[in-house]
């Protein structure tokens, strides 16, 4: 975890998204027992940021997929080490019944 190797140009995105005035929040699986050398490796690496949540639920077998539920509009997309520009997609997604 310590020797992860960073992606600067992934970095210079996000300190760019966060001096545009985003909130930006890491939402990692690692443990809380590697909350200390996740931000130390943040810090390190000059990665501005202005939350860190732990323990986010792992896909473990049988399960294939996430559902978040929240009361407030949430993005998300999967990072696949690479940032590109955001585009829109017509997409079918699972929903609760009104």
């Amino acid at each position: 975890m310590r020797r992860a190797k960073p992606y600067p140009d992934v970095i210079k995105e996000i300190n760019k998204w966060y001096e545009e005035g985003h909130y930006v929040c890491f939402f990692t699986a690692r443990t809380t027992e590697h909350e200390a050398v996740t931000r130390q490796w943040l810090r390190a690496h000059g990665v501005m940021y202005h939350q860190l949540i732990c323990n986010k639920p792992r896909k473990l077998p049988p399960y294939t997929e996430y559902h978040f539920i929240d009361d407030a509009h949430v993005k998300a997309t999967t990072f696949k080490g690479k940032i590109t520009p955001f585009v829109r997609k017509k997409v079918e997604i699972e929903v609760f019944e009104e």
